[in-house]
């Protein structure tokens, strides 16, 4: 008897622990048996969908730290009732309605948190945080903060408590199906009811407007009357909802998102393709309202975020209709990031394409991409301009000066050096070089350029205009030389073409930023030394002002400044200290040391002997030779002829006859200026 008791014993804890293991591993996968019997609102334990659409109120019913009710017992004539009501994008309602001992009373609760999105994965677990993918391991929807908003309750009168009754006999739970689900966007809920006969719970995501919602929207709005215009409906089969319509349609709405939306940077840059998906509620007088990202895989590179804010910026929709009342109403739209058309030329034999052209070509492929995403952007369109402009210099330089393998091609053979002069009646494969430029530094000067910008542009378009005969020129009455704060004009120290004879042996865009570099370096020293600009001065007759500046890469600028005033003739001099930090090589401070004396009659016929040797009127504006160190001389004269100046780091010995006559004058020890 002792060992039949030991074997019984011994069988029924091994069945206990069976059934503890598969109550353990159930919860650890679903969970349910928290609150509810293992797959009790799914007679198929492979429904994983299922599951987890149960699951995702179960889990803020979690969050809320709502008592289970399946297993209470009731006592005679006791009846309760519990909603779990989770709307997206309002807080939940946990209701409970208790009949006991004659009274009747509701309680309630509002959840901390909102619902967040649920993917519709067939295999996905609830977790603390949110829904696992069981598979990918892929964190779905939101973390939400545990708690309870608030909460109340107040006793029911026996008013309220037969409305309720009344609608509890029309849902008859012992005969409904425990789970009631259809698939999309879904404001889900439980119904829990217990007397001392039975517990029962039914899941639904379709209420029937007669029975459940009925009965839910009572329990509601006993609570707070104005809850419900928080909820966000859905349009499905059951529902009779019209759904919410974008003013001239689909179409209409898919034009809208096409003109405004722009493409990521970046997403351009690394040439990447995206469609993103959002959920958009349309409120209830037809304004966007929540836009969420429900894209997968999640958005890269900010394609949802361009796309939600094309969408909040759209006009108002017609709001949707239910039973002739306006709601508010899910909808979705969706916009595929499709790459735009390249612009790259296409070479006609590609196989000769060289690295250089590569570094090119990039370059012109970043600027499109900036002017797709901003075509006001100038800085893009100047670049633009600029790159193709010098790929139009390259391309028209005589064969025999090439590499045949360093030029762009056209359709058919490279043309022979007898070809060149037929060279702009040929037809590109997607454009010329020239016209390519002129398109886009036109395109510049529309947008209305600073006057520098405009200066550095004016010489190259009028070499384009020249060289591919266009015949309009949209710098005619604009004004290209002046700039306020400089000591010469941006381009003075350009060697213009005479007559508007341009060709392509000069690269005047190079020529015209060089000259930048020279007179903002010029200017700069000169300004510290608070010198006069000269070139806007309109002289009288017995007039002149000659100036020789001095600018050596290791010792102090220098200043002469000869000034012819009828009969009286004056030399100023200017010497620049600058200090510098040993550590940095920063500029820290700087001084100038100043003089001047009147020069005799014979002194200055003597200086404009010297300037006669320099032949001043013959030389070029500028005269620069590439090297590595040296200094700049700079030479100016106003006189009522007007303005000239001549600037060259390889004086000759007739300039540095004339620095070192106006040393000598100064009395100033300036030795250095013979070491150049």
């Amino acid at each position: 008897m002792k060992k039949l008791l030991f074997v019984s014993l011994c069988v029924l804890m091994m069945v206990l622990a069976a059934t503890s293991l598969t109550a353990q591993s159930s919860r650890d996968r679903w969970k349910y048996d928290d609150y509810f019997p293992n797959d009790y609102f799914s007679k198929d334990p492979t429904d994983y969908r299922q599951h987890v659409h149960v699951g995702e109120v179960i889990y803020y019913m979690r969050l809320a730290d709502i008592t289970p009710l399946f297993e209470e017992k009731q006592g005679a004539g006791d009846t309760l009732l519990r909603l779990n009501y989770i709307p997206e994008f309002a807080h939940p309602l946990f209701i409970q309605v208790r009949r006991h001992h004659g009274q009747i009373r509701m309680e309630w609760q509002k959840g901390t948190a909102f619902r967040g999105h649920i993917s519709s994965s067939m295999h996905m677990e609830p977790s603390d945080t949110g829904y696992v993918d069981a598979t990918e391991k892929q964190y779905y929807g939101n973390s939400w903060e545990k708690g309870i908003l608030d909460s109340g309750g107040r006793e029911l009168t026996w008013e309220e408590w037969d409305n309720i009754q009344q609608i509890l006999t029309e849902i008859d739970f012992v005969h409904y199906k425990h789970v009631n689900g259809c698939w999309g966007f879904r404001t889900p809920f439980i119904l829990e009811y217990a007397d001392q006969k039975k517990t029962v719970a039914h899941y639904t995501e379709c209420p029937d407007e007669a029975k459940e919602e009925h009965l839910a929207k009572l329990l509601v709005s006993l609570v707070d009357p104005h809850y419900e215009d928080m909820v966000v409906y859905s349009v499905n089969k059951k529902n009779g909802i019209i759904k919410p319509k974008y003013p001239g349609g689909e179409v209409a709405c898919k034009q809208f998102v096409e003109t405004f939306v722009r493409y990521p940077d970046d997403a351009l840059r690394d040439l990447v393709e995206f469609t993103a998906n959002l959920d958009v509620i349309i409120e209830k007088d037809g304004s966007v309202g929540y836009v969420r990202d429900v894209s997968w895989p999640k958005s890269p590179y900010g394609f949802s975020d361009e796309l939600i804010r094309v969408v909040k910026a759209m006009p108002k929709w017609e709001p949707a209709i239910r039973k002739g009342d306006t709601v508010r109403c899910y909808t979705h739209i969706t916009h595929k990031f499709t790459l735009p058309e390249k612009i790259r030329p296409k070479y006609g034999n590609p196989i000769l394409e060289t690295q250089r052209d590569k570094v090119v070509w990039e370059r012109i492929e970043e600027c499109h991409r900036k002017l797709l995403l901003d075509s006001s952007d100038k800085g893009a369109a100047v670049c633009m301009g600029c790159t193709y402009y010098r790929e139009f210099l390259l391309e028209n330089t005589p064969v025999t000066e090439l590499d045949a393998t360093d030029s762009m091609f056209y359709q058919g053979d490279m043309p022979n050096e007898s070809d060149w002069s037929t060279f702009h009646d040929q037809t590109p494969v997607v454009s010329h070089p020239g016209d390519s430029a002129l398109k886009y530094l036109y395109q510049a000067l529309q947008l209305k350029p600073d006057t520098e910008t405009l200066i550095n542009l004016y010489l190259p378009i009028l070499q384009l205009e020249y060289n591919l005969k266009k015949t309009h020129n949209p710098l005619a009455e604009l004004p290209y030389d002046t700039v306020d704060g400089v000591h010469f004009p941006y381009s003075y120290f350009l060697n213009r073409p005479e007559g508007g004879t341009f060709d392509n042996s000069t690269n005047y865009l190079g020529e015209t930023s060089s000259s930048f570099f020279w007179v903002d370096a010029f200017s700069k020293d000169l300004t510290k030394m608070q010198e006069p600009v000269l070139y806007n001065n309109n002289l009288q007759e017995d007039e002149a002002i000659f100036r020789f500046s001095f600018f050596p890469s290791f010792h102090p600028p220098v200043s002469f400044r000869v000034v012819k005033d009828n009969r009286k003739m004056t030399l100023y001099w200017k010497i620049l200290h600058t200090e510098y930090d040993p550590k940095t090589w920063k500029e820290v401070s700087y001084s100038v040391k100043e003089g001047h004396q009147s020069m005799t009659a014979t002194q200055y016929e003597q200086f404009l002997q010297y300037m006669e040797n320099v032949q001043f009127d013959e030389l070029p504006r500028s005269h620069y030779f590439p090297m590595f160190d040296g200094a700049q001389w700079v030479i100016e004269q106003v006189t009522s002829q007007g303005f000239k100046a001549h600037f060259t780091n390889v004086a000759g010995k007739s300039i540095q006859q004339v620095y070192s006559f106006l040393v000598k004058l100064s009395g100033e020890k300036l030795e250095y200026v013979k070491e150049y």
